[in-house]
Formats: structure tokens, C-alpha cells, sequence
């Protein structure tokens, strides 16, 4: 295969535009508020690899922590022992490995695997992408980010792992849950971002750009079963991922990106 044809095959924007055409469906705000990624994605099926470096997360800590508290453990524990780097499109067991080698990891790659560690520390979790449209190339795309229910709060939460953020209305009371924030930004309303990180200030221009003021249509992604995803990124490792994603779109095996719509 010429370097040409790998290019094009792994990288060329056309292929993502067909994919995100070809997965993308609207849903109702009822469907996708009852929506959790652990009802597709049982606790027996995540790799070994997840409870090994969950013991490493949790070692020593109160076993009665909320919720939150796990959810927020989990996600400084990844950011502190990873510093990411190129995207990887591995079997989540692969990317983990890979991400702690220090070999990478991006926003999508952060979320995946920590919906993993959500499912087997018993919090629900879901992952959004959001589609970027702006002029400016920092922001333009895509990024990915997660929701996390708190049984103590008794509501979803937004967290952005790869960035370390939280989100809050004025009040800065209760973190936002992902439609609160879709409202709030409809609205103009104040939207603060706070870091996950303990007494820690928050000064982040990419990420004010990405979630404040570029125009921005978020999606949930559903229908992503982990155990398949694995299967044939392991089996079919030589292949292009655009292929492997290609193969699952044919088959009825791909995820789906659900834009919230009030109409449905």
C-alpha cells in the first residue's frame, strides 16, 4: 500500500464526513437523558487490564466515596499519570497501555477509557462528542468529553476528562449536566468552568473557545459496545481504522451519534 493511499485511508477528511453522515440521527431529550453506556457494556467485559490500574486509582482511598467522588478520583488519577499525545484508534485494553506508556491519547481516547473505569466502579457514564464550526483551526473539529450520574446529587454531570473541567451555572451550586449546559449556551446564559482539580484555578482559552463561544453541535454517542469494538480493532489491526469503522457501519455494529432535538 503507498504512503498515499495509508494517508488517505487513515487521515483524509472525506472519510470522516461520510462517517459522521452515515452514524448521525436526532433523538429525543427523554431518549438520551435515559441513555447510559453500561447498560450495553456489562462489568464483565472490560479488559483486565481497567481493574489492574483501578486498584492503582483507588489504593488506599475510603471505600464509601459518593459517586462524584470516585468519578473525580478516576479522572485526576488519568490526567496526572498521562499526558497524551497523537490519537491512537486501539482496543480500549491497547489504548490504556499505550496512554500510560506515555505513546499518546487524545480527547476521544480519554473518554473511552474512562467510561471503562465509570462501568466497573458502578457509576453510570455516557460519552459526548461535540462538532466544532468555526474559522479558527484550534477549535474547528471535534472533541469528545463524558457524563457521569451522581446518585448523591441525583442528576447527570458534564466532565471533561482530557481537560480536567467541570461545569457550573452562576450559582456555581451543583455541577451542569450536559443538556443544562446545551440550554444555557442557547440561552446566553453565564456558564463558568471550573477545574476538577482541588483549589485549582482555571485558565484555558482552547477550552472557553470549544465550549463557550465557538458554535458547537453536541451528540451522544449510543450504541458503542466496547467487547465489539476490541474484537475487531485486535482482529483487524493492520487495517486503516476508517476501514474497521467502515466494517462496522455495514454490518449494524456501529455507534451512533444522537443530536438532542425537543421536536421528537
Amino acid at each position: 500500500m503507498s504512503k498515499t493511499l495509508n494517508w488517505y485511508l487513515r487521515r483524509h477528511p472525506l472519510l470522516y464526513k461520510i462517517r459522521y453522515q452515515l452514524v448521525s440521527k436526532t433523538a429525543s431529550l427523554e431518549a438520551i437523558e435515559n441513555f447510559c453506556y453500561n447498560d450495553l457494556n456489562l462489568k464483565t467485559n472490560i479488559p483486565p487490564l481497567f481493574f489492574e490500574i483501578n486498584h492503582l486509582i483507588f489504593d488506599g482511598a475510603n471505600k464509601d466515596l459518593t459517586d462524584f467522588e470516585k468519578a473525580t478520583s478516576i479522572a485526576v488519577w488519568l490526567k496526572k499519570n498521562i499526558k497524551g499525545g497523537p490519537g491512537l484508534g486501539k482496543s480500549s485494553s491497547t489504548a490504556l497501555q499505550k496512554m500510560i506508556n506515555g505513546e499518546g491519547g487524545v480527547c476521544s481516547d480519554f473518554s473511552q477509557i474512562y467510561s471503562n473505569f465509570c462501568v466497573i466502579n458502578d457509576i453510570k457514564v455516557k460519552e459526548w462528542g461535540l462538532k466544532n464550526l468555526s474559522n479558527d483551526s484550534c477549535v474547528s473539529g471535534g472533541h469528545s468529553f463524558n457524563e457521569i450520574y451522581c446518585k448523591e446529587l441525583q442528576k447527570w454531570v458534564m466532565i471533561d476528562v482530557a481537560k480536567s473541567i467541570l461545569f457550573y451555572d452562576s450559582n456555581k451550586k451543583n455541577p451542569l449536566s450536559t443538556l443544562e449546559y446545551i440550554d444555557l449556551k442557547k440561552k446566553n446564559k453565564e456558564i463558568n468552568i471550573v477545574s476538577i482539580y482541588a483549589n485549582d484555578t482555571f485558565d484555558n482559552s482552547n477550552a472557553k473557545n470549544i465550549f463557550l463561544i465557538s458554535k458547537s453541535l453536541p451528540f451522544v454517542i449510543t450504541n458503542y459496545d466496547n467487547k465489539i469494538y476490541d474484537y475487531f480493532l485486535e482482529k483487524l489491526d493492520s487495517f486503516p481504522v476508517s476501514i474497521v469503522h467502515g466494517i462496522l457501519i455495514f454490518i449494524g455494529k456501529s455507534y451512533v451519534f444522537e443530536f438532542p432535538t425537543k421536536e421528537i
